[in-house]
């Protein structure tokens, strides 16, 4: 997205200090003063907007209602003072980022603005996500593809596990020469499982009509990822202890010795330790595959990961599609308010499910799916017009709901839950404030 942000202020005074505030930070600025000067512009590809709701020729938040889908769905910062909050709690209804009353701090301005160009600008080199959880992991996956450590990765199921295993195997430089050979523990019939993994001769067993390369033996020079790896029967366990501890193996038939050097990186949703204390799982073998243990968080305990994920999945749809993606404020809010308990499996689903029934590709509002209802709740609420309350009380209703919502659900955490619902921490606090909300 470009780094162009049109503001749109009459105010003499404050467009200048905040013309020259924003161009501190790098961004090429174009300052308007009326709603028609504006107009001729707005289909520049901004990568902001910050414009005040009174204008001398009109309602900036009318005019926006107004405007094209896609203008609608850049990040839009409205500036209003307290006459217009309603009119500003519209448009961030319809979409906008956010409001800010007048006086505000320029500095969480800025701020968010930055967060907003930024987010959309192309991914750095960070491959896992921007969480300080994933930035860690990633710095061990980095340090790990130097050896040729076996390692053990643990988290629930769509977390990612197979391509953190991925990244350690693609930076080895020693990987180059031998493939990235992934198993299904959990998905190979026991019956068949020595076979599998470990190859046979032709004739070895009825049906064996050729000679055929088992896993390990395809994991030489690579690497030998196996998912799901407290599935294997105990029978298996100990054959692969012995390979592990050897590098040898015989093919099924065969009386020849066949090596293969490889790192094994194993895989596992449950707690293999716990498995290994009960008597499930061999304590020798657990020892030689977690040399190196990394759990992976799920998802719901990174929320700075749902938005950069939203966001490169879409580029990468967009990719394939050939077709420009755009993503509504109230969609993306939605996305981040959901627990995704199959984590980032789940929300790519969601995702290209909510593509397929986009209209013309703009995600514009929540999506009722099989799993999971709407998590953003209605701000307006369906009373009888003789029953009608003041929309400044449904707005509080409705905000403080969807505030007490999200602290339950990061179990309190101010910082989660500011996180989760895209605004800063001081914002959260002052609004916890205004409306008598306890962490």
């Amino acid at each position: 997205m470009s780094q162009n942000l049109l503001l749109i202020e009459d105010d003499l005074i404050l467009g200048e200090s905040l013309v020259q505030r924003f161009e501190l930070e790098g961004l090429k600025v174009i300052w308007l003063r009326r709603l028609a000067e504006a107009q001729l512009q707005i289909d520049v590809p901004w990568g902001a907007i910050v414009c005040d709701v009174r204008l001398p020729d009109g309602l900036a938040t009318d005019w926006y209602a107004q405007l094209p889908t896609p203008i609608r769905l850049l990040p839009w910062f409205f500036l209003t003072g307290y006459g217009s909050v309603n009119d500003a709690v519209g448009a961030l209804q319809a979409g906008a980022r956010e409001y800010l009353t007048k006086p505000f701090d320029t500095e969480k301005l800025v701020s968010a603005v930055m967060d907003a160009v930024s987010a959309h600008l192309p991914p750095s080199s960070t491959v896992l996500g921007i969480s300080p959880a994933m930035r860690r992991v990633e710095e061990l996956v980095h340090k790990l593809a130097r050896q040729k450590t076996s390692v053990l990765l643990s988290g629930e199921s769509g977390v990612g596990k197979e391509v953190v295993a991925q990244m350690i195997h693609k930076l080895d430089a020693r990987s180059k020469k031998g493939a990235f050979v992934a198993v299904n523990c959990a998905a190979v019939p026991e019956s068949m499982m020595e076979a599998e993994f470990f190859g046979y001769e032709k004739g070895a067993f009825t049906g064996s009509q050729r000679a055929h390369k088992g896993f390990v033996e395809r994991a030489d020079g690579g690497t030998l990822f196996l998912d799901e790896v407290g599935d294997l029967p105990a029978s298996m366990q100990a054959k692969l202890l012995r390979v592990l501890q050897e590098r040898c193996f015989f093919r099924l038939g065969s009386e020849r010795t066949t090596h293969s050097d490889f790192r094994i990186i194993a895989a596992t949703n449950r707690d293999l330790y716990a498995d290994m204390l009960a008597g499930k799982f061999r304590e020798d073998l657990f020892y030689r595959l977690a040399v190196i243990r990394i759990e992976i968080s799920p998802l719901r305990d990174r929320p700075e990961d749902i938005r950069w994920l939203t966001e490169l999945i879409l580029q990468q749809i967009t990719a394939e599609q050939g077709t420009p993606i755009a993503m509504s404020e109230v969609f993306l809010r939605d996305v981040m308010a959901r627990s995704w308990r199959g984590n980032v499996r789940e929300l790519r689903a969601y995702l290209e499910h909510a593509v397929v029934m986009s209209d013309g590709g703009v995600l514009d509002q929540p999506l009722v799916s099989s799993g999971q209802p709407p998590a953003v709740d209605s701000l307006l609420t369906s009373t009888t017009p003789a029953t009608l309350a003041p929309l400044h009380a449904v707005v509080e209703d409705a905000e403080r709901g969807h505030i007490r919502k999200a602290l339950n659900q990061c179990a309190g955490s101010v910082g989660k839950t500011a996180d989760v619902l895209g605004i800063s921490r001081k914002t959260l606090w002052e609004k916890m404030k205004r409306l008598e909300i306890s962490a």
